[in-house]
């Protein structure tokens, strides 16, 4: 009986996913920054560019303000410590020269920040805002004349994820508003998800988030608990160097870099 009533209270909040979007402004500010030493490189901003100028959160920014806020969004240190919560990691290049990225999003609790009030929610879509202009920037260096390369591919281990966050409506709430707010940046980055260690509360999560994330949905694979249920898929799309040996790769696995 539970879940029937997300579904409908999420089709009554996918309604006011515009307003939502235009009422932002605490996630994205065209007030230009001071120049920093790190400024991010002319080539890469005019990637990212590429991706946001026809996007919601976006659409009014000119190059000259996309590049400011990529600047400092680049830079930006969260004021309660996401990093340290919810890391994440660029673990390097599959075979066809697509970013790698990790995350172990089970680990986090998201219940736990959205109870927390407002101020840290809106820190949480700025974190995740800074997740996926990272991802973006991962795209760049493997770049070549006549071969860019434009998605990635993303590993979520859902492993330890709970029923507590599944059942907390707030949650479905957030995620109606992140859909709105960066669903249309998102697709453009993510070629694949492979979603692995999936348990019960997971699989009942991505059911109720299928007809709202829509086309992404279609790039997501499902694995369940246990390595024996995924490794294989894993060797498969990605060379032993990019993958922890936890997850069946190389023991001399490094990073490209660490967020967290």
């Amino acid at each position: 009986m539970f879940f029937p009533v997300i579904i409908l209270a999420l089709a009554s909040l996918s309604f006011a996913q515009n307003e939502l979007v235009e009422t932002s402004t605490e996630l994205v500010s065209k007030d230009l920054p001071p120049e920093t030493e790190n400024e991010i490189s002319e080539v890469t901003c005019r990637k990212i560019y590429s991706y946001t100028k026809a996007t919601k959160l976006f659409k009014n920014f000119t190059y000259e303000e996309t590049k400011a806020f990529v600047n400092e969004i680049s830079s930006w240190d969260d004021p309660i410590r996401l990093s340290e919560l919810f890391p994440y990691y660029h673990a390097g290049y599959d075979y066809e020269k697509k970013p790698v990225w990790i995350l172990e999003v089970g680990k986090f609790n998201f219940r736990r920040i959205i109870e927390q009030g407002e101020e840290n929610v809106l820190i949480g879509h700025k974190y995740m805002l800074q997740m996926i202009i990272n991802m973006m920037k991962s795209t760049v260096a493997k770049d070549s004349p006549g071969d860019e390369i434009r998605d990635g591919m993303i590993i979520l281990d859902m492993q330890d994820f709970n029923l507590s966050q599944v059942t907390f409506l707030p949650f479905w709430a957030e995620f109606v508003k992140i859909a709105g707010k960066m669903g249309d940046l998102i697709i453009q980055v993510v070629g694949r998800v492979i979603l692995i260690n999936a348990n019960f509360a997971t699989k009942t999560a991505a059911d109720i988030a299928r007809p709202l994330v829509g086309r992404l949905f279609e790039r997501v694979e499902v694995y369940g608990n246990g390595v024996e249920q995924w490794r294989s898929r894993l060797l498969k799309l990605f060379p032993p160097e990019v993958l922890p040996p936890w997850y069946g790769g190389s023991q001399n696995f490094t990073p490209v870099s660490i967020h967290g």
